[in-house]
């Protein structure tokens, strides 16, 4: 077939279904899995387990699975398919995330200027500066020894033990030590807060889906759900004083608009969680009840415990007495049958947004697929949540091979366009298309009074992203093929790396300025600015609208190797460090 440039535009609808199904196995399978394995590490007896729990080392480690499995799977499959865009998608992943999530957040934050945890910021950009100047030595001869992806992969434990200790060291440390916070000096540890809601004894617990968003909700406090007809409230029981004292700042469950102080910003979910945006009550086992709340590309549950039978009857019926009995009240299954039934919900229903019904024919193809596999190991069945490194295991699965067809998309695109490369559709497209949930997540984080943690968040997923979804894919194949060097002669990538130097420098910047350690308002629609930039100049080098950035010794090693193995006439998987410098002598 000839290429044609219609058929390679129809083939972008293809690869956007391909990151909307990613970012599905992701929400539904994937950090479910990872938030029960957290939540039993808290729970463990033995105190080394659970340091596993701790939300600092479980995000640094088995949760950057969960928020960089696409870009990690991307690049495990583009070497053994030959693409040029994997290695693309995670450099491109980082500048974006940089830029864009960083951007983002601060524009979203209820309070600036943002204030930052000095001692997490400083270990993770510290971190992310050696990520970039290892990846740069790994990629200045354009091949990836053996020893280079094992370094690369013993930085990421360093990080990981560096992210396990940060606690310990600023508690020995006075001086490091943040103000505390009444929530942590009461707390229990459980993410669950307890209180009544429209008059029953319920345990409350938010989860937000989203791969890069802390999964669960905050600090364990009591609170006082104030169910309306206008929407759910919450405040925590401080005493009568306290709560009188503070009647004018009430708090929303988990998204804490009403500040004090607060700028007045725009927000996509308003000052509460409307009962209007609340379209499914599911009935789970064991006395659980999960609203599921949908505004546009947002989902929220808040997942409630009631104890007995009477309770849980009693309380559904006060929520559709106040939801005028619009959600759609029904129990979980796990099979293709519920697939099938939220389609037909998602049709029929009335006050469906426009967004989700344009949606639900892909979303109904995916999760059938889905829970056509893994129907038996779902841990959003509370039942089976003892099955979650199956369900862990299945998730990954359908990750890879989503990635695959991810991958051979772009080379349609490129076959039917050719003046897009693979690695310009990599480091842009592709890059764009698996970094977007996390850019929503961060967005909803900082709307959620939590912009620190979604910054961090970014940070500690790029140090991730080079040490995790680089390093181990190469380590793998190389174990495979008895350490064979791996070519990653990727127009671009060289450029990219530098850019990722640039856009940290940038932000460090930003925060060495007065105030100090504190991210003002402005600086959000210049990060963003600056991302779109980097956009343009990228497209325009691509399509020879002007010549690549010089940039020095980076660009003339590259060439140097080039030229010395057209010479030799030996492949470029074969290059090293060692084997330029012996044929620039010969």
């Amino acid at each position: 077939m000839e290429p044609s440039f219609a058929v390679g535009c129809l083939w972008f609808l293809v690869i956007a279904f391909m990151f909307f199904a990613q970012h599905h196995v992701c929400d539904a399978y994937f950090v479910p899995a990872i938030n029960v394995f957290v939540g039993k590490m808290k729970k463990s007896s033995n105190k080394w387990l659970q340091r596993w729990g701790d939300e600092a080392v479980a995000g640094a480690t088995i949760c950057a699975l969960g928020c960089n499995g696409p870009e990690m799977f991307t690049n495990l499959i583009s070497l053994y398919t030959g693409s040029d865009a994997g290695i693309g998608v995670v450099v491109g992943s980082e500048i974006f995330n940089l830029l864009i999530i960083v951007g983002l957040t601060i524009s979203a934050a209820p309070v600036v200027p943002l204030a930052l945890e000095r001692v997490p910021f400083a270990r993770d950009c510290f971190f992310y500066a050696l990520s970039i100047a290892l990846l740069y030595w790994a990629l200045l001869d354009r091949a990836i020894e053996s020893y280079e992806a094992w370094v690369l992969l013993a930085a990421a434990v360093l990080y990981v033990c560096c992210v396990c200790f940060t606690g310990d060291l600023v508690n020995a440390i006075p001086a490091l030590r943040p103000p505390e916070r009444a929530s942590e000096v009461e707390g229990s540890g459980s993410p669950k807060k307890k209180g009544k809601m429209h008059g029953i004894e319920v345990s409350v617990e938010e989860i937000l889906h989203a791969r890069m968003a802390d999964a669960h909700g905050g600090d364990a406090e009591k609170w006082s759900v104030d169910p309306t007809a206008h929407g759910i409230y919450a405040e925590p029981q401080e005493g009568k004083e306290a709560t009188e004292s503070k009647s004018n700042a009430r708090q929303s469950i988990g998204f804490q608009f009403d500040v004090k102080d607060a700028m007045p910003k725009p927000q996509w979910l308003g000052a509460v969680l409307k009962y209007k945006d609340l379209q499914e009550v599911v009935l789970m086992e064991m006395g659980v009840i999960n609203l599921e709340f949908y505004h546009n590309l947002q989902h929220i549950t808040l997942r409630l415990t009631v104890e007995g039978p009477d309770q849980r009857d009693q309380l559904l019926k006060n929520i559709k007495e106040y939801s005028l009995g619009r959600p759609w009240v029904h129990g979980y299954d796990a099979t293709i049958v519920g697939a099938w039934q939220h389609l037909r919900h998602t049709i029929t229903a009335k006050d469906m947004p426009l967004i989700q019904r344009l949606l639900v024919v892909p979303e109904f193809l995916i999760d059938s697929l889905l829970r056509g596999t893994l129907f038996a190991v779902d841990v959003k069945d509370v039942t089976k949540e003892n099955r979650w490194p199956l369900c862990f295991a299945g998730a990954m699965f359908w990750l890879a091979i989503f990635s695959f067809f991810m991958l051979e998309i772009a080379n349609q695109i490129h076959y039917n366009i050719p003046a897009l490369p693979n690695s310009f559709l990599g480091i842009t497209v592709c890059a764009i298309g698996t970094s977007f949930p996390n850019a929503v997540a961060s967005v909803l984080m900082a709307q959620q009074n939590k912009p620190a943690a979604a910054i961090a968040n970014a940070l500690g997923s790029n140090v991730q992203n080079v040490f995790l979804a680089m390093a181990l894919p190469w380590v793998i194949y190389q174990l495979q093929h008895d350490g064979k060097p791996i070519n990653q002669n990727v127009a671009g990538i060289n450029e990219g790396v530098v850019w990722m130097c640039g856009t940290l420098v940038l932000v460090i910047a930003f925060v060495l300025m007065p105030p100090f350690c504190k991210l003002s308002y402005a600086y959000g629609p210049i990060l963003v600015s600056v991302y779109l930039a980097y956009l343009v100049l990228t497209s325009g080098e691509t399509f020879g609208w002007w010549p690549p950035l010089d940039l020095g010794d980076l660009e003339g090693a590259d060439e140097a190797l080039d030229k010395a193995l057209a010479l030799s006439g030996r492949p470029k998987t074969e290059g090293s460090h060692a084997f330029v410098e012996r044929e620039r002598e010969s």
